[in-house]
């Protein structure tokens, strides 16, 4: 946007409000269709000098703008708008969503906060099942502490917006396009899957037909994301359970080859012992000679 272009963009508050001089206030947080309602669903271009804000769009759809730039909001979007930066937005009349407005230097000053968050605006994308879906919760947390009708306490909203700000900048260091499903989402929904149905003793082919993927493009992700084929990292949930069982349960190691899906309790020792270079029981009776099971 050209400089004269941009010297008639105007400066809000919130939307559409006078920006105040002083506001009493760090966060806020209100219905994206309580105050595009009142614009036919409209937000012309904009900006705030003092204000950050993230957008949450939980059903419905819309536009983003910024400048030249126009984005697709779906279900599931996440939008984080720093001060200075000039935007606006369509949304359709179903839509329900939020928009949680802070003081920029309150977030600027958080531990987690990248000096990519206030150079430039970030949109993401996120997928169901995937670790985004605590970014999704923790927002809502946070609309749900400012809606009471009593002082909303303070160090909560703090440790949520910590939350928040880690979860996107993990998406950002990825190094994956914040505006398209990311690898990470996938690893994380498949680290969900495992961890659901590792007893079964699935195949490869499972848990890519599950993700939508090939066994060859879900093995490219997982070796991508966590240095790991998909093999391996079931041989890992399995062994790491067993590893449980072992020093914290009272189960034999028949037992626990059963309770782990194993129908030949000698097969299950094998396994590992190819995993940890030592038997079950030499695991066990070592683990439980440290100290803090001979005290």
């Amino acid at each position: 946007m050209r400089p004269a272009a941009a010297a008639r963009v105007p400066t809000y508050g919130l939307y559409g409000e006078p920006q105040a001089g002083s506001p009493e206030f760090w966060i806020h947080a209100e219905t994206i269709e309580s105050r595009s309602r009142l614009h036919n669903w409209e937000i012309r271009q904009h900006r705030h000098e003092t204000f950050y804000q993230i957008l949450q769009i939980r059903t419905g759809e819309g536009d983003a703008v910024f400048g030249r730039e126009r984005l697709r909001l779906t279900a599931g979007t996440v939008v984080m708008v720093p001060p200075g930066v000039v935007h606006g937005f369509r949304f359709s009349q179903d839509l329900n969503g939020q928009v949680i407005t802070m003081l920029a230097t309150r977030v600027s000053a958080r531990p987690g906060c990248l000096m990519r968050f206030m150079s430039r605006p970030w949109l993401f994308r996120i997928e169901p099942g995937s670790e985004g879906t605590y970014l999704m919760a923790t927002l809502d947390r946070i609309e749900q502490e400012l809606a009471l009708h009593f002082a909303p306490r303070a160090a909560l909203l703090e440790a949520c917006l910590d939350v928040v700000l880690a979860l996107a900048a993990d998406r950002i260091d990825s190094g994956d396009d914040p505006t398209e499903t990311s690898a990470r989402d996938r690893v994380a929904r498949l680290n969900a899957l495992i961890g659901a149905h590792y007893r079964q003793h699935r195949p490869a082919a499972f848990y890519a037909g599950e993700l939508g993927l090939s066994v060859t493009h879900l093995n490219r992700i997982a070796r991508s994301g966590v240095g790991k084929s998909l093999n391996e990292l079931l041989t890992d949930r399995l062994i790491a359970e067993a590893r449980r069982n072992l020093v914290f349960s009272l189960m034999t190691i028949q037992q626990i080859a059963y309770e782990l899906g194993y129908s030949d309790p000698a097969y299950f020792t094998r396994a590992f012992q190819r995993a940890t270079g030592e038997t079950p029981g030499a695991f066990r009776k070592r683990e439980r000679s440290q100290p803090s099971f001979s005290s």
